[in-house]
């Protein structure tokens, strides 16, 4: 028999500590993610919590399908400001709500019109410089 088997049986609070445990190191050869099904949502944020701060990209992408809209923003936020290396926060656009969406996508239209703006107005100097040089 395999431990994964005995998982659904298994209440909350044996499995948080169990969660814990692997967090902590003290507990090898269980993957956290076949605990998340079973968490609950209490204790999975706190683990979301933890992995954040532990800059664990991997088990926070195959946490998301299981957590609530607001923590996967919060991963999102964190994965924006690069304190989640090697984690790309467009994977966490899915499970976001779609007035967080519409949000997100104002913000990166409005924030590309005013860095295109700026783009434009170098290449307008760089233009500038190239015909003083021509003449």
């Amino acid at each position: 028999m395999k431990y994964t088997q005995l998982l659904p049986f298994m209440g909350r609070e044996e499995l948080n500590k169990v969660a814990q445990e692997i967090i902590s190191g003290e507990l090898k050869g269980v993957k956290l993610e076949t605990l998340y099904p079973f968490l609950g949502r209490d204790n999975l944020n706190g683990i979301v919590d933890q992995l954040i701060e532990k800059k664990e990209a991997k088990k926070l992408q195959s946490v998301i399908p299981f957590i609530s809209r607001e923590k996967v923003l919060d991963i999102y936020h964190a994965a924006e400001k690069g304190e989640i290396p090697n984690f790309d926060p467009s994977s966490c656009v899915p499970f976001l709500g779609s007035d967080k969406i519409k949000e997100l996508f104002r913000d990166l239209v409005k924030n590309a019109t005013s860095e295109s703006d700026e783009d434009d107005e170098e290449d307008d100097e760089d233009d500038e410089e190239e015909d003083g040089d021509k003449e």
